[in-house]
């Protein structure tokens, strides 16, 4: 019995010291994507440490403040999608390549997700990287290049994740493709697709608004403004950038593709405790074996 209370103690310690050490730090899994009009994602899956609640309490708790540092790891590589819409292929845009790597930022006050009123009053979280519109191969050896973060004398830093337009090609090139960049939100996002449908007659293109939402998940994949587990291994939460690409392309009449930056955080559990756990468990049931054969 005195074994068996030993044991215990020096499980809850171990908890303990554990809980204070990770009191505003939460591992995380997730994803950056970039979705253009109707092509495929184009995105990377990467994770590493988050800082909660502006190092203020422990965990678990409700989600307030959320910071993702580049230096405790992140999101980044290489995604490539091929055009096949022949009106755009008639440009010579043959696959479109984005290599990206998410740097550091924080998002505040987080209150409720999607269904909150309260606007993120810290928002800006740089993506930095290079956009390449491949022309005439999917190999890419000729491209327009796009910097996804630029920096101006006049306006500062712009980009994806930041804000600002963003523009390449024109001038001697009958190419010409701007982005309107935008923050991040846990609200819902639109954006605008010109697409020709089968009510319009052949030729004629028809604006659409498309949406995107963000969220903040808790436990069991609940949300709402009376959650207190969102800051928790489990907890979700998902932030948009509602995009705007303007293109001269396929006629030079300034053609509307919608664009949507997502970044998914998924907390998970530190690799430390699921070990204390396994060890605490395992203690247990040789301590039981031990018992049952005296």
């Amino acid at each position: 019995m005195r074994k068996l209370v030993m044991l215990g103690a020096v499980a809850v310690l171990a908890f303990g010291a554990v809980g204070t050490a990770s009191a505003a730090l939460l591992n995380w899994e997730g994803t950056l994507l970039l979705e253009l009009g109707e092509l495929p994602p184009l995105g990377n899956t990467g994770g590493g440490v988050a800082t909660v609640n502006n190092s203020a309490g422990g965990v678990p708790a409700h989600l307030t403040t959320l910071q993702l540092k580049g230096s405790r790891g992140g999101v980044k590589g290489t995604a490539m999608v091929p055009i096949t819409d022949p009106a755009v292929q008639a440009n010579a845009i043959a696959s479109v390549r984005v290599l990206a790597t998410m740097q550091t930022g924080t998002f505040a006050p987080i209150s409720g997700g999607a269904a909150s009123t309260t606007v993120l009053t810290k928002n800006i979280f740089p993506v930095s990287g290079l956009a390449k519109v491949c022309l005439l191969s999917t190999t890419c050896t000729n491209f327009l290049p796009l910097v996804l973060t630029q920096h101006t004398v006049m306006s500062g830093q712009k980009g994806v994740g930041i804000g600002g337009i963003l523009t390449i090609g024109g001038g001697t090139n009958p190419i010409r493709i701007s982005i309107e960049a935008a923050p991040w939100t846990i609200k819902t996002g639109t954006s605008i697709d010109e697409i020709t449908t089968p009510m319009t007659p052949m030729g004629v293109k028809a604006n659409i608004n498309k949406t995107a939402m963000g969220f903040v998940h808790g436990t069991a994949s609940n949300t709402g403004m009376t959650i207190s587990s969102t800051a928790n291994p489990s907890g979700v939460v998902q932030l948009i950038s509602p995009m705007q690409v303007v293109t001269n392309l396929p006629t030079g009449s300034n053609a509307k593709i919608a664009l949507f930056g997502y970044i998914g955080v998924h907390f998970i559990p530190e690799p430390g405790m699921l070990l204390l756990l396994g060890s605490g468990v395992a203690g247990l049931v040789l301590l039981g074996r031990h018992r049952m054969r005296k």
